[in-house]
């Protein structure tokens, strides 16, 4: 299925360590963007590489509003330490919350969960 190759296409982006693909058509604007996100060491990937987003943002809707406020802010590259003293919260409080995030978004990492915000907005 598309959303098959899709998974596949990620996959080896992923296992090539690409953190930017820019489509040649894109605006300077969108080719900053990519620049900065490759710069914070997010990836940044075409608005339409995935075919299903609505499940995505199910996901996101499901997260607790702290939870939402971390990936923001895990969004806009603050390290753990950073997410904490913002919030007022100890590093480990900021871990928990990383790993509910982790499991409830189905990704594996800060990047991963990072690129469900951006793929959302």
């Amino acid at each position: 299925t598309a959303t098959d190759c899709n998974k596949r296409w990620l996959q080896e982006v992923i296992h090539f360590n690409v953190l930017a693909i820019v489509p040649r058509d894109s605006t300077v604007e969108t080719f900053a963007l990519a620049v900065n996100s490759a710069a914070m060491g997010m990836m940044f990937l075409p608005g339409d590489w995935r075919t299903t987003p609505e499940k995505d943002i199910k996901d996101l809707k499901s997260l607790s509003a702290r939870q939402r406020e971390i990936l923001t802010m895990l969004a806009a590259g603050e390290s753990n330490k950073e997410i904490g003293r913002a919030l007022n919260i100890s590093t480990g409080t900021v871990k928990a919350h990383l790993e509910s995030l982790y499991r409830r978004l189905e990704v594996k990492n800060r990047t991963q969960a990072a690129m469900m915000l951006n793929i959302s907005s």
